[in-house]
């Protein structure tokens, strides 16, 4: 087992916990600050649940789970701050 596979998994994930997060801070209200704790525990919850569908141990799935979720994050600001770019 190689970062490659971890990384890969993560990419797919991201997707997911991108949609859940943001689906999560529309039906709650959200405040944006906690986004990135959220992203990782939604990241962390995603690899868990797919576990099962994997042939990976637990703990690679858990650590693409952390990486997605850190990923979704960043993807998260980042997309914050083009959104504030553009209406200026």
């Amino acid at each position: 087992m190689d970062l490659t596979n971890i990384f890969m998994i993560a990419m797919v994930m991201v997707a997911f916990v991108l949609a859940v997060a943001e689906v999560l801070k529309k039906t709650f209200n959200l405040n944006t600050q906690y986004m990135p704790i959220t992203s990782v525990v939604i990241g962390i919850f995603i690899g868990l649940v797919l576990w099962p569908l994997a042939d990976y141990p637990v703990y690679i799935m858990l650590i693409s789970g952390f990486i997605a979720g850190l990923t979704a994050s960043g993807t998260f600001d980042l997309l914050k701050a083009a959104k504030k770019e553009g209406e200026q």
